[in-house]
């Protein structure tokens, strides 16, 4: 009887122990949800993360996040990269410092009207919201929509230069609401716009529509210069007379040395 006695003093002491180690491995894994220290409090569920743009000395590392149509999504890329991939990768070596992409939010056939309502969503907002820096194509299917009467894009079939001159004026309001509801997600956040280009120099019918391309950058580029803190990366010169040399097979989108040399230029924009 004594030795059962003192087995199950000892089962009661090891059980109360036991108890005791899980209740303070359980606080201290909470400690910081009930004490935060600075820089580890949880963010409120309806703002977006805060702003980390600004001045990029000081910082140990960058923030990316890229949005818009399929050229930010990286089609016609064999290596699957695009542009977006190399400029993390080129600006991380450059800088001598961590990049990181946040989000790649680009979406194939996107236009600037429907950017405009998926800028209202929650995932936009905190990956706009944490970026040091703000990558987009947008206006490409736009314009390009508003001019084609039928047929295939990718060919350049049945598109019209005057038509597509005609109707720019629709797809503009688009575009400025897009760079003010970015910035208003992010204050501080360094925004590069790549321009567009005409992937149909090549056939005698488009060329002027180079002419509306380069009143859309002009456009885009007013409204970065109003901003304060854009850039539009120029891209049409590249293509224009390199065609063979930089379009995919689709003979509309970049294909892996064209997506490289816009990279090339957005890390030299960024410096």
């Amino acid at each position: 009887m004594k030795s059962s006695s003192w087995l199950w003093r000892i089962l009661g002491l090891t059980t109360f122990i036991c108890l005791l180690i899980m209740v303070t491995g359980f606080a201290w894994a909470l400690k910081d949800t009930w004490f935060p220290k600075d820089g580890l409090s949880l963010p409120e569920a309806s703002k977006p993360e805060v702003a980390t743009g600004g001045n990029w000395s000081d910082k140990a590392e960058l923030y990316v996040t890229s949005l818009g149509d399929s050229l930010t999504k990286g089609t016609g890329d064999s290596t699957g990269e695009g542009y977006v991939a190399r400029v993390v990768d080129r600006l991380s070596k450059e800088m001598d410092k961590p990049v990181y992409l946040v989000n790649n939010l680009a979406i194939n056939g996107l236009r600037a009207d429907l950017l405009v309502k998926r800028l209202d969503e929650s995932g936009y907002k905190n990956s706009i919201g944490k970026a040091d820096i703000i990558l987009m194509t947008i206006g490409g299917n736009d314009l390009f929509r508003i001019a084609q009467n039928g047929g295939s894009m990718a060919e350049g079939g049945d598109l019209s230069p005057k038509l597509l001159l005609e109707r720019m004026p629709e797809a503009k309001p688009s575009l400025e609401t897009v760079f003010h509801k970015v910035r208003k997600l992010n204050p501080t956040a360094r925004i590069i716009y790549v321009g567009l280009y005409n992937a149909f120099y090549d056939l005698p019918a488009m060329r002027p529509a180079s002419e509306v391309v380069a009143k859309w950058n002009e456009f885009a580029h007013d409204l970065a210069e109003a901003d304060g803190n854009a850039t539009v990366v120029p891209t049409y010169d590249l293509f224009e007379f390199n065609l063979k040399q930089y379009l995919s097979s689709d003979h509309f989108h970049p294909n892996a040395l064209g997506y490289d040399r816009i990279s090339e230029r957005i890390v030299q924009a960024l410096h």
